[in-house]
């Protein structure tokens, strides 16, 4: 047709579309729920199973079946499929070596057993989703449905009739169908970024809640739902309460139970743990063998602050992985927004009129003169710090010339 997926369906976005999020992270999504805004009058829900395509240079696209939902017409196998949600996450997933995050996790794992609504505060990309995936694989309603919605990506005029259902003719283009409440019961539902939700709609969830009951739009009749709440919110709820764009008393109720999750420039022990494991993952995908980053990468990724967190730092790998022909990922791989990062600016040095192999070469020598001076000109300690081994040190140390001025 010659026409972008984003002029068909207007309302579609790469934060919505699971074949997006299926092409960024490199893992299938199955039976996820969605919808789309084919006009102002239909609006088409679907389960949709989406999946990465890989060959030897990565992943080069993605393959998705898309199965149109209405439940009063749905066949038997249809209906088993359309409650067919599952996560796919459990606490293993969440790599830390923090001891705070550890004991946070400990404690969910607890907690997951019970019922009680669960509040999850982080900066986006810290891994809100993983935690709430998990909580669900841990529980009672680990072989129940676990429905997920991110609540800033429906418009204000559908978030009722997402959440809780519709009857035939209740609005323009409406149909009997049910909402993700009543598709999880007896299971979960997440609400991410829940701090997006309009105030009209915090006042229904409050009487959702509370009554343990939903009511379709359009309809006089309630209908009665067993379902656990999860949310979670890239802001301190608590502000939003002080400032009147949360209400006080939903917030009560759906933050039964909080964590926080530290953004990644509070953790940075998980950086080289991170690595690793991405390491590994896109050694799989790229079908390439990366041992490890080079030492003068390492530091740079110490002092840089992540402010995309965990999700920035596996997409700056992807990058590297994407350069990278051996087996250590060089500081020439790295983004040059990362790079050349206000964080970074001070290990660095001019640019101007310069080769990349001369920038690099004084980058690592910077690092090297900072490091061996931090370790009080200690060779062990200095080679332990940056992962190298002692050989290789004094040999960079022999190259720039700091050895001479060490044994001077």
């Amino acid at each position: 047709m010659g026409k972008s997926i984003f002029e068909l369906y207007p309302w579609l976005t790469k934060e919505n579309s699971t074949i997006f999020k299926v092409i960024d992270s490199g893992e299938p999504l199955i039976n996820q729920f969605q919808f789309i805004k084919i006009d102002d009058k239909v609006t088409v829900s679907s389960i949709n199973s989406a999946f990465p395509l890989i060959n030897g240079k990565g992943i080069i696209g993605a393959i998705e079946i898309s199965t149109n939902i209405s439940p009063e017409k749905d066949s038997p196998k249809k209906k088993k499929m359309y409650l067919n949600y599952s996560a796919k996450y459990n606490f293993d997933n969440f790599i830390t070596g923090n001891s705070q995050m550890k004991a946070a996790i400990e404690n969910m794992k607890k907690i997951s057993k019970n019922d009680s609504t669960i509040l999850i505060y982080g900066e986006t990309g810290t891994g809100k989703e993983i935690i709430a995936h998990s909580i669900h694989n841990c529980s009672n309603r680990a072989s129940k449905p676990f429905v997920t919605q991110n609540c800033a990506a429906i418009p204000s005029t559908l978030i009722e009739s997402i959440l809780f259902g519709s009857v035939k003719g209740s609005f323009t283009g409406s149909e009997n169908r049910a909402g993700l409440f009543e598709i999880a019961n007896g299971g979960t539902i997440y609400l991410d970024e829940i701090n997006s939700m309009p105030q009209s709609m915090q006042s229904k969830l409050l009487r959702t809640i509370e009554n343990r009951a939903i009511r379709r739009v359009g309809d006089n009749k309630e209908i009665n739902i067993d379902v656990r709440i999860i949310s979670s919110t890239n802001e301190k709820l608590s502000k939003l309460v002080k400032s009147n764009k949360f209400r006080q008393d939903l917030f009560y109720r759906i933050s039964v139970v909080s964590m926080e999750i530290f953004p990644l420039r509070e953790r940075k022990e998980d950086i080289e743990l991170l690595c690793q494991h991405f390491i590994k993952h896109f050694n799989h995908i790229f079908n390439k063998n990366v041992k490890d980053l080079e030492s003068d990468v390492k530091f740079l990724f110490m002092e840089y602050d992540w402010p995309g967190n965990v999700r920035e730092l596996k997409n700056c790998l992807e990058s590297a992985f994407n350069l990278v022909e051996g087996e250590y990922i060089k500081a020439s791989h790295i983004p040059e927004y990362i790079l050349y990062s206000n964080t970074n600016k001070n290990n660095l040095i001019s640019s101007d009129n310069k080769p990349l192999s001369q920038l690099v070469d004084e980058y690592e020598k910077n690092i090297l003169i900072k490091t061996i001076k931090m370790k009080k000109y200690n060779i062990v300690q200095t080679a332990k710090a940056l992962g190298i081994p002692r050989q290789t040190l004094y040999y960079k140390l022999k190259k720039y010339n700091i050895l001479d001025k060490i044994r001077a």
